[in-house]
């Protein structure tokens, strides 16, 4: 620790600006000051308010005190005086009572109340008697009370007088001379806090014999004094006496007085020594906060200048060796990640490793390295690669391959193990070096070293080992090399598998152009099969049609009764027959059609089109098969609906379809509905709705295939799955769109769009 002590309270660091950005918050210092002081602030200001109150708790308790002793004393005195009725004595007993700083009157009156003596105290002190005839007010108000005070409220008498006891009666009186209520419970806070003094009556009926026990004597009546009511003594009258509180009133505005100055400058002096703990603790710290954050930004030359001896002051010798640490740490780090730049940009082997020690060997520090790979097949270290090593001997080492048992030897622990080894003394090892790199280490006078094993993926590519010479290795240099060793290893192991890579795409290259060809002439081949299938179903449905439509005549020319009457076993049969013709004609017409769309070769007429036109006549050519199965067909048309550009026969087609598999996949007691509306200004939006079996959700983007059959629905309702994709190509042929919505158990809804005008499709 630093000896230099330039103050007691601070370090001082080196080039430490504070910047603005640092003192946005509260710092440390203030939080402590602040509450170090409020701490002291509440502390003495309790305390002093308590002893304050205490003391006129005390004060107040002893002017009780004295009030019933000096009444007691005065009715004790003034018995015999009050049965002779000797005025001269009574007088005498209360000039001697008034004499008291305490004591503003002084009051005897008999047993019916009437007052016999009564003095009081004006502005300066004098006192003035008054007897019962002359009783008056006085000629000018006293310093403490006004004229309405005086005489005393008569109910204090009236009081005395029936409570039956010779017991003294103490009143506390309001500024008015009335009694304050609850007059027997102690007000100590009102000595201090009242802007005027507080008065007490002190009242005590005289009667002609009464037992006292006392504990003071005969001057002191602290007990209740009972009368013997055995005996039945006469009362005599009542002595009253009045003491002020202006005097112990005093007293307590000198005690706040000097308690107020007292702790003030107790606070003052805490929040002084306060501030000087702060300065002393927290400002150390303060400026060990900010040359942290120098720190922190990458200023790694700021440092503290410790002042003290104490744990504040270890703390900033410690704090220096840290960022020390630090610095050399990242020296190391920054030799590291140069290193593994180098073996970023390094995919050969040989230039991977000749490249990487010599740029180790420059910014590490190692004085010599020597680097050699392990054949696990062959059981042999080979592949020597060095640095800080004379040309002469590195030839020698460069050749050198020898084999790696597990004898227990150094090369063991590294190439068959991976345990790396710090060798503090060479002599300890020297049995366990081959024989060659034991020869090579004592021509450059290596007497300590470390090796690491070079590891990936939990092989072992070879070692690396090195030296400080002249200086001694040590722990920090054996973990730097076991770093440098892994990132070597990762290094090796991907160069190698780089190189295979090349190899593998170099095969794999000539392996694509193969296989390239290949698909070239399959390509061919499936082209000139598409283009047969595609003649093959066009001659196909023509060569069909021809000998259908002769059929279909006949059964109809036998249904009709040209060639005689029929059965009706035989019409069954023969309108049997008649269906399943119009269902093969249907099929081998989409097959037609759809040999032409893929061959491009579907031609399109377009004209004028009323869309109300053509779904009424499509309702009306489905309607018999739809009553034959008992369905509603219902419209939904606006009464005007713009003219679409289209194909006539290729939009009736369009609707047949749609329409047509609605009335197969509708339950008896269904409805069809057929509905239109005009989208947008442009188009116009045709939807065909059934209440059948409906389409399950995971079907909906298939219904459009060709030959997809839906897997719901009876299976004589099913067709060959031709009909809803040449619906889908003659929508797109129109430059229209189609899609579907449909509800599993409720039914299904097919919308498509139309052009209302436009340049015809090509």
């Amino acid at each position: 620790m630093s000896s230099d002590r330039r103050g007691p309270t601070m370090w001082a660091p080196s080039s430490i600006k504070r910047p603005h950005a640092f003192r946005r918050f509260m710092s440390l210092r203030t939080k402590f000051i602040l509450f170090v002081s409020l701490i002291i602030i509440l502390v003495c200001s309790g305390l002093s308010g308590y002893l304050i109150r205490q003391q006129a708790a005390a004060m107040e308790q002893a002017l009780r005190k004295s009030g019933r002793i000096l009444v007691t004393n005065l009715a004790n005195n003034s018995r015999y005086s009050l049965i002779a009725q000797d005025l001269v004595t009574l007088e005498r007993l209360i000039n001697a009572a008034m004499t008291l700083e305490e004591v503003v009157y002084v009051v005897m009156s008999r047993a019916d109340g009437t007052v016999i003596v009564a003095k009081r105290k004006h502005s300066g002190g004098s006192t003035t008697a008054e007897r019962e005839k002359g009783l008056s007010a006085p000629q000018a108000p006293d310093k403490e009370f006004n004229d309405r005070q005086w005489p005393p409220d008569p109910s204090l008498i009236q009081q005395a007088l029936t409570s039956g006891k010779a017991e003294v009666l103490v009143t506390p009186l309001t500024p008015w001379g009335k009694p304050v209520k609850s007059s027997r419970q102690p007000e100590p806070s009102g000595v201090f806090t009242s802007n005027q003094a507080r008065l007490y009556d002190f009242a005590l009926p005289v009667y002609e014999s009464f037992a006292t026990e006392s504990v003071f004597g005969p001057l002191t009546f602290e007990h209740q004094e009972t009368l013997t009511r055995s005996a039945s003594p006469r009362l005599l009258g009542i002595v009253q006496i009045g003491l002020t509180t202006a005097s112990m009133r005093q007293n307590i505005h000198q005690l706040v007085n000097h308690t107020v100055g007292i702790t003030a400058l107790i606070i003052l002096l805490g929040i002084a020594s306060t501030i000087l703990l702060a300065n002393r603790v927290i400002t150390p710290l303060c400026t060990l906060s900010i040359t942290a954050r120098q720190v922190s930004e990458g200023n790694l030359s700021a440092r503290v200048t410790p002042t003290t001896h104490d744990e504040v002051g270890e703390l900033g010798t410690m704090f220096n060796h840290m960022v020390d640490t630090l610095d050399s740490q990242l020296k190391r780090l920054r030799s590291i990640n140069q290193a593994g730049v180098a073996i970023a940009s390094a995919l050969d082997v040989n230039r991977l490793l000749h490249t990487v020690l010599h740029q180790l060997g420059e910014t590490v520090g190692f004085t010599h390295m020597l680097l050699m790979l392990y054949d696990s097949e062959r059981g042999v270290a080979y592949h020597a690669q060095t640095v800080g090593i004379p040309e002469e001997i590195a030839l020698q080492v460069r050749a050198l391959e020898f084999p790696v048992e597990d004898d227990g030897s150094l090369h063991a622990d590294l190439l068959l193990h991976g345990k790396a080894h710090l060798v503090a003394d060479l002599s300890a090892v020297t049995h366990r070096l081959h024989p060659a790199i034991l020869a090579l280490i004592h021509q450059l006078g290596v007497t300590s070293f470390v090796c690491a094993p070079l590891l990936s993926q939990n092989r072992i590519l070879g070692f690396i080992g090195a030296d400080s010479a002249p200086q001694a290795s040590t722990r920090e240099d054996l973990d730097l090399l076991v770093t440098i060793a892994n990132i070597i290893g990762v290094a090796i192991d991907n160069a190698r598998a780089y190189r295979q890579l090349e190899e593998f795409n170099l095969t794999l290259e000539q392996q694509i152009q193969e296989r390239t060809q290949s698909l070239q002439e399959a390509n061919v081949k499936l082209r000139e099969l598409d283009q047969l299938k595609s003649a093959f179903v066009s001659i196909v449905s023509h060569e069909l049609r021809t000998p259908m439509t002769s059929i279909k005549g006949l059964v109809e020319n036998m249904l009709a009764g040209i060639t005689g009457s029929l059965s009706q076993r035989q019409t069954f049969y023969l309108d049997r027959v008649h269906t399943n013709i119009n269902r093969l004609t249907r099929m081998i017409n989409d097959l037609l059609d759809l040999s032409k769309i893929e061959a491009g070769r579907m031609e399109l007429i377009l004209a004028p089109l009323s869309i109300h036109e053509l779904i009424t006549e499509v309702i009306e050519g489905l309607r018999e098969e739809a009553l034959h199965k008992a369905l509603h067909l219902e419209t939904s048309l606006p009464p005007v609906l713009p003219e679409v550009v289209a194909d006539r026969d290729k939009l009736h087609q369009v609707l047949m379809n749609l329409v047509y598999n609605a009335v197969k996949f509708t339950p008896p007691g269904g409805t069809i509905r057929i509905a239109a509306t005009l989208k947008t200004p442009q188009s116009i939006e045709v939807c065909v709705s059934d209440t059948g079996c409906g389409i399950a959700p995971e079907e909906l983007e298939h219904v459009f295939h060709r030959f997809y059959r839906s897997k719901l629905g009876p299976l004589e309702a099913k067709g060959a799955g031709l009909g809803l994709a040449i619906t889908k190509s003659l929508i797109e042929c129109h430059r229209g769109q189609i899609w579907v919505e449909s509800t599993v158990g409720e039914g299904s809804r097919f919308f498509f769009t139309l052009p209302l005008a436009g340049p015809s499709p090509t």
